[in-house]
């Protein structure tokens, strides 16, 4: 329970916190306070190498747990954080990812399942979009054509998260000079057959 502990020590949870979450989540018998303190003591001198015997054996489902509990925490944790928090190698922390289901969707690990209302809510989406279309091939008009409503708009209109607006500049003007006008007239083209195969697929995923 090796990652456990460093994992709650990062936190700041003291010696007796975590092992009363280790009893109750996995058992009375599994740790003990003196097996927590000797590891905070430990991490504390600055040592938090985990030896590999601790790992041996260990259920995949301890992983998988350590885990759901850090997305719980924060979402947004990328892969690399995850492995951090939790020392829990690069690779496993895929495989369990890909194990439970979870999906990165605008840098925000959610599960990968849709519920009901978002199947719901999909489906109606891609269907009044393509309503929209046959009644007005909005797709058609010129990418390069200037709008109005957008030359004289203040503020930035391309803009990822936690982005200055200088940056968000760069990153946009990178993207489009990244890929021949072709590349993104096939794709918005394209648009309409994905709306519909979400429609026939109930909006499920495609796949």
């Amino acid at each position: 329970f090796s990652n456990v502990m460093l994992h709650c020590f990062k936190k700041g949870n003291s010696a007796k916190d975590i092992a009363d979450e280790i009893f109750t989540v996995y058992g009375s018998g599994t740790t003990t306070i003196r097996t927590v303190r000797d590891w905070f003591k430990k991490f504390r001198a600055g040592n938090f190498e985990l030896k590999d015997e601790d790992r041996s054996g260990r259920p995949a489902t301890i992983d998988t747990d350590i885990i759901k509990t850090v997305l719980t925490e924060n979402p947004r944790y990328s892969v690399l954080e995850i492995v951090d928090a939790t020392n829990i190698p690069k690779t496993t922390v895929h495989k369990h990812l890909i194990k439970i289901g979870y999906a990165n969707r605008c840098e925000v690990w959610v599960p990968h399942l849709l519920t009901e209302t978002g199947l719901m809510n999909r489906v109606s989406t891609c269907d009044l979009l393509l309503q929209r279309h046959e009644r007005d091939p909005f797709l058609k008009q010129p990418v390069a054509e200037k709008r109005a409503e957008f030359a004289n708009r203040r503020g930035v209109v391309f803009h990822h998260d936690n982005a200055r607006p200088y940056v968000a500049l760069a990153v946009r003007q990178k993207l489009l000079k990244s890929k021949i006008q072709q590349f993104w007239k096939e794709g918005i083209m394209r648009l309409p057959e994905r709306w519909k195969k979400v429609t026939e697929q109930n909006g499920s995923y495609i796949t």
